[in-house]
Protein backbone atom coordinates (compact mmCIF):
# COMPACT_ATOMS: atom_id res chain seq x y z
CA UNK A 1 0.00 0.00 0.00
CA UNK A 2 1.46 3.35 -0.96
CA UNK A 3 1.41 6.46 1.21
CA UNK A 4 -1.51 8.16 -0.65
CA UNK A 5 -3.72 5.08 -0.32
CA UNK A 6 -2.91 4.81 3.39
CA UNK A 7 -3.78 8.46 4.02
CA UNK A 8 -7.02 8.08 2.03
CA UNK A 9 -7.96 4.98 4.03
CA UNK A 10 -7.31 6.76 7.35
CA UNK A 11 -9.36 9.79 6.22
CA UNK A 12 -12.23 7.52 5.18
CA UNK A 13 -12.17 5.73 8.55
CA UNK A 14 -12.19 9.04 10.43
CA UNK A 15 -15.10 10.31 8.33
CA UNK A 16 -17.07 7.12 8.96
CA UNK A 17 -16.35 7.23 12.71
CA UNK A 18 -17.40 10.89 12.88
CA UNK A 19 -20.65 10.13 11.07
CA UNK A 20 -21.48 7.24 13.41
CA UNK A 21 -20.65 9.23 16.53
CA UNK A 22 -22.82 12.15 15.43
CA UNK A 23 -25.94 9.98 15.37
CA UNK A 24 -28.13 10.59 18.41
CA UNK A 25 -30.67 8.20 19.92
CA UNK A 26 -32.57 11.25 21.26
CA UNK A 27 -34.00 11.80 17.79
CA UNK A 28 -36.13 8.65 17.86
CA UNK A 29 -35.58 8.02 14.18
CA UNK A 30 -36.50 4.91 12.18
CA UNK A 31 -35.14 1.68 13.65
CA UNK A 32 -34.56 3.33 17.02
CA UNK A 33 -37.97 2.80 18.60
CA UNK A 34 -40.42 5.65 18.99
CA UNK A 35 -39.71 9.37 19.15
CA UNK A 36 -42.44 11.60 20.60
CA UNK A 37 -42.44 15.37 20.75
CA UNK A 38 -45.01 17.79 22.20
CA UNK A 39 -46.56 20.64 20.24
CA UNK A 40 -48.26 23.31 22.35
CA UNK A 41 -51.24 24.63 20.39
CA UNK A 42 -52.52 26.72 23.30
CA UNK A 43 -52.01 30.28 24.49
CA UNK A 44 -50.48 28.98 27.75
CA UNK A 45 -46.92 27.98 28.63
CA UNK A 46 -46.70 24.35 29.74
CA UNK A 47 -44.43 24.24 32.79
CA UNK A 48 -44.32 20.45 32.72
CA UNK A 49 -45.78 17.67 30.59
CA UNK A 50 -45.56 14.01 31.61
CA UNK A 51 -46.25 11.40 28.92
CA UNK A 52 -46.74 7.71 29.81
CA UNK A 53 -47.38 5.53 26.77
CA UNK A 54 -49.08 2.55 28.40
CA UNK A 55 -45.97 0.50 29.19
CA UNK A 56 -43.72 1.94 26.48
CA UNK A 57 -42.00 4.34 28.86
CA UNK A 58 -42.46 7.78 30.36
CA UNK A 59 -40.78 11.11 29.72
CA UNK A 60 -41.03 14.63 31.12
CA UNK A 61 -41.00 17.74 28.93
CA UNK A 62 -40.43 21.14 30.54
CA UNK A 63 -41.17 24.82 29.77
CA UNK A 64 -42.96 24.55 26.42
CA UNK A 65 -44.04 28.05 25.33
CA UNK A 66 -47.33 28.79 23.57
CA UNK A 67 -46.91 27.62 19.98
CA UNK A 68 -43.70 25.74 20.86
CA UNK A 69 -42.58 22.28 19.77
CA UNK A 70 -40.15 20.15 21.79
CA UNK A 71 -37.41 17.84 20.61
CA UNK A 72 -38.26 14.15 20.24
CA UNK A 73 -37.80 11.91 23.27
CA UNK A 74 -37.44 8.13 23.11
CA UNK A 75 -40.07 5.59 24.03
CA UNK A 76 -40.17 1.83 23.51
CA UNK A 77 -43.63 2.12 21.91
CA UNK A 78 -46.79 4.22 21.92
CA UNK A 79 -50.45 4.17 21.00
CA UNK A 80 -52.56 6.92 19.40
CA UNK A 81 -53.17 8.28 22.89
CA UNK A 82 -51.40 8.18 26.23
CA UNK A 83 -51.58 9.29 29.83
CA UNK A 84 -50.70 12.99 29.68
CA UNK A 85 -50.37 15.31 32.67
CA UNK A 86 -49.86 18.98 31.87
CA UNK A 87 -48.93 21.57 34.51
CA UNK A 88 -49.74 25.21 33.74
CA UNK A 89 -48.89 27.51 36.63
CA UNK A 90 -50.96 26.24 39.58
CA UNK A 91 -53.28 24.13 37.38
CA UNK A 92 -52.81 20.46 36.50
CA UNK A 93 -54.78 18.88 33.66
CA UNK A 94 -54.78 15.13 33.00
CA UNK A 95 -55.75 12.92 30.08
CA UNK A 96 -56.29 9.43 31.53
CA UNK A 97 -56.82 6.46 29.17
CA UNK A 98 -58.99 3.62 30.44
CA UNK A 99 -57.12 0.93 28.48
CA UNK A 100 -55.48 0.24 25.12
CA UNK A 101 -57.54 -2.83 24.12
CA UNK A 102 -57.84 -3.02 20.34
CA UNK A 103 -55.47 -0.10 19.78
CA UNK A 104 -52.57 -0.24 17.33
CA UNK A 105 -49.18 -0.24 19.01
CA UNK A 106 -46.46 1.78 17.27
CA UNK A 107 -42.94 0.45 17.98
CA UNK A 108 -41.07 2.55 15.43
CA UNK A 109 -41.34 6.07 14.03
CA UNK A 110 -41.75 9.71 14.99
CA UNK A 111 -44.92 11.21 16.38
CA UNK A 112 -46.18 14.57 17.59
CA UNK A 113 -48.61 14.82 20.49
CA UNK A 114 -50.43 18.08 19.77
CA UNK A 115 -51.98 19.57 22.92
CA UNK A 116 -54.42 22.45 23.13
CA UNK A 117 -55.95 23.92 26.27
CA UNK A 118 -59.51 25.20 26.37
CA UNK A 119 -60.20 28.18 28.62
CA UNK A 120 -59.48 31.86 28.06
CA UNK A 121 -58.88 33.08 31.62
CA UNK A 122 -57.84 29.77 33.18
CA UNK A 123 -57.12 26.27 31.82
CA UNK A 124 -60.35 24.22 31.83
CA UNK A 125 -59.49 21.05 29.92
CA UNK A 126 -57.00 19.53 27.51
CA UNK A 127 -57.58 18.60 23.85
CA UNK A 128 -55.21 16.04 22.32
CA UNK A 129 -54.31 15.16 18.72
CA UNK A 130 -51.94 12.39 17.60
CA UNK A 131 -49.86 13.04 14.47
CA UNK A 132 -47.57 10.61 12.69
CA UNK A 133 -44.55 12.57 11.38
Amino acid sequence: MNRTTGISLIALCLLLAGTLLSCSKENGGPGEGVGIRIENLSAYTFNEVLVETGGGGEQFYFDIPAGGITDYKNFEYTYRYAYIRTVIGQDTLTLQPIDYVGEQQFADGRFTFRIDIVGETSPLYMVFEFRED
